[in-house]
């Protein structure tokens, strides 16, 4: 089966992968249908195109998540036939590990901006085009300026939140998207804790709106393994915004750049690429369900015996 023609089918495949099955249990001859009741294991995990934002330059980024049809089953699909980007020139920053996600709310087990792609303004009229084989069934999904329903912007949004913005260096490069920045490649040996850092700031221009009670807001972070042979024990998987505010300044009005880390383990030798996602959720005009406000930033890391 394909979900090639996404822009068309993408309402009710997507409900379909988000939804709760209206009945308990379907005929059988139904059963292999995205509507039947999802297995703990031996399900597909759905590749899924989130919106595109055309950039000043006339570029576009493409944005992209998953939703893991399994209960329980974590999948994970190494790059290659079953987890391939075309044009090839974009392969390789996709995910191959594919967690599980029970979200509340329409959401629900997708995994939204999990990475994106910038097409240069000579393709801005291609299809970059993602496709996963798992339980038995490949899923090809579309990326695609085509669509004004997808179009998303950079812009503030409604009281004046932006995506947060990520460094490893206070004098390097800056993540201010979900397509993000790569750090220096770190090097540690199986069983050897490793510690990841990187600044965070909230970049919100909400003096500029009314109603505000705050300017800024403590950001929240999220650590999991991207790429990888086997994933690692990390000590910080999740932490909310309102679990962070302790490590600011307790000044509303500051948005002062704050430092987060992690310490992770890992279990196989190999070449992982962690992913730190950085929201700004507390903020009211902030929600994941409308994939703002959040950026990524990727940690490359050789794993040696």
């Amino acid at each position: 089966m394909s979900l090639f023609k996404i822009s068309r089918l993408s309402l009710p495949i997507l409900m379909g992968l988000l939804a709760a099955p209206l009945h308990a249990q379907l005929p059988e001859r139904f059963q292999n249908y995205p509507l039947a009741t999802p297995g703990e294991t031996g399900e597909f995990v759905a590749p899924m195109f989130n919106g595109w934002i055309r950039n000043e330059d006339r570029s576009i980024t493409m944005i992209f998540g998953f939703a893991n049809r399994n209960r329980t089953a974590v999948i994970d699909v190494p790059l290659g036939p079953n987890n391939k980007i075309e044009p090839a020139q974009f392969q390789g920053a996709q995910p191959t590990h594919f967690p599980v996600y029970k979200r509340r709310g329409f959401v629900g087990i997708q995994e939204r901006g999990a990475f994106a792609v910038t097409v240069p303004p000579d393709m801005a009229d291609i299809d970059v085009v993602w496709t996963l084989t798992s339980g038995g069934n490949t899923w090809s999904i579309p990326g695609n300026a085509g669509s004004a329903a997808y179009e998303m912007s950079a812009a503030e949004m409604a009281s004046g939140s932006l995506k947060p913005a990520i460094r490893f260096d206070m004098d390097g490069p800056e993540s201010v998207d979900p397509v993000g920045i790569y750090a220096e490649r770190k090097f540690v040996s199986v069983g050897e804790p490793l510690t990841l850092s990187a600044h965070i700031q909230d970049r919100g221009v909400r003096d500029q709106y009314s109603g505000n009670d705050r300017l800024y807001y403590p950001l929240g972070t999220y650590w999991v393994m991207h790429q990888g042979p086997a994933a690692p024990e990390i000590e910080i998987g999740e932490m909310r915004g309102r679990d962070r505010a302790d490590e600011y300044t307790g000044d509303p009005n500051s948005n002062e750049w704050t430092e987060v880390s992690n310490q992770l383990t890992f279990p196989e030798p190999g070449e992982y690429i962690i992913r730190l996602r950085v929201d700004n959720f507390e903020a009211p005009d902030s929600q994941f369900d409308n994939v703002c406000c959040w950026s990524n930033a990727y940690f490359p890391v050789t794993v040696n015996p």
